[in-house]
């Protein structure tokens, strides 16, 4: 059984929040269009009395766990040094899963992920095909995007802005530009968010080698950039009229701009975790169900690493 949880936390579900929280979100855009709801209706959205297409929207949002946790999966294994020498994720490092079970375990979720997404529905299905590869092409040195950072920006963006919004999307609409466009807010807030978590990680990257934003613009540079995303996201979220995404973005602006203003890393990751909780609350307003979902995830994490590691994770303060 605690090998089975280890395996559960390898996936890294802290990080799998996001992907769950746009993909509900795409979802709703989709149910707006689809039933002509105004943008700032609030009354019935699945979880409230499930029906088979809430069911459907579960299994999606179980299919992307399997999906992200395998990509996550897969950048640890190939991240093992860095990670270490950055000291965090210390399942693989410490020798608590050894590479070889890593790989297993990669194989077994994107199959299943890969599998279940085309039964469902195709266009899921052509989507996760996208998804997995753009994570494989991430994380695989043959690739080499960590020598790369645009590449590296580019993967992130795409896959956990605009094709997590698109999972959610074609599950109740097909796949089309209006998709497309209505996910590019969630495209630039997770540009700003991959920005501010690069800078964390910056000494143990640059010494293994590893070329990110942080590294090649330094601290100020970066946070200013991830301001500016946040500030474009907020922007284009008004003329979308995506109001909830706009609130979120809003209260989450003052955290990106105190960061650029002070060149504070501890502040930049502070700014992570009130957009990501922001929206994650948002999401879970038209999803009742998700806030369970959150909650079982955060708590479940915090004793995990509390037993396991003696750490304190999940935190919304770092310690000094």
């Amino acid at each position: 059984m605690k090998r089975i949880i280890d395996y559960i936390f390898l996936m890294r579900p802290m990080l799998i929040i996001p992907v769950w929280t746009i993909a509900l979100l795409g979802a709703r855009a989709a149910l707006w269009r689809e039933r002509g709801f105004s943008p700032v209706t609030l009354d019935h959205f699945p979880f409230v009395g499930l029906t088979t297409s809430d069911l459907n929207l579960l299994l999606m949002l179980l299919l992307s766990t399997l999906l992200a946790g395998g990509v996550f999966v897969l950048n640890q294994i190939f991240d093992v040094d860095s990670d270490r020498e950055n000291k965090k994720l210390f399942l693989i490092p410490e020798g608590h899963v050894s590479i070889g079970e890593a790989w297993n375990i990669y194989f077994f979720l994107t199959g299943i992920a890969l599998i279940g997404a085309f039964v469902l529905n195709w266009q899921l299905g052509c989507l996760f095909v996208v998804g997995a590869w753009f994570g494989f092409q991430y994380s695989y040195p043959r690739f080499n995007l960590r020598e790369h950072p645009y590449k590296s920006f580019r993967n992130n963006v795409l896959a956990h802005g605009t094709l997590a919004f698109l999972f959610g999307w074609v599950m109740y609409l097909n796949f089309n530009i209006e998709g497309i466009i209505k996910s590019f807010p969630y495209f630039l807030a997770v540009g700003a968010v991959y920005l501010n978590t690069t800078l964390p990680d910056l000494r143990g990257d640059t010494a293994v080698g590893k070329k990110t934003y942080a590294a090649e613009w330094g601290v100020a540079k970066t946070l200013r950039y991830a301001a500016w995303m946040v500030v474009g996201a907020l922007i284009f979220s008004i003329m979308i009229a995506d109001y909830a995404f706009a609130v979120a973005a809003a209260a989450s602006l003052p955290f990106f701009i105190a960061a650029a203003t002070t060149k504070s890393i501890a502040t930049a990751t502070l700014a992570t975790k009130v957009s990501i909780l922001a929206l994650s609350l948002f999401a879970a307003l038209f999803f009742p169900l998700y806030l369970a979902i959150l909650i079982l995830t955060i708590v479940g994490a915090r004793i995990y690493h509390s037993r396991k590691f003696n750490i304190a994770y999940p935190v919304i303060v770092e310690k000094k």
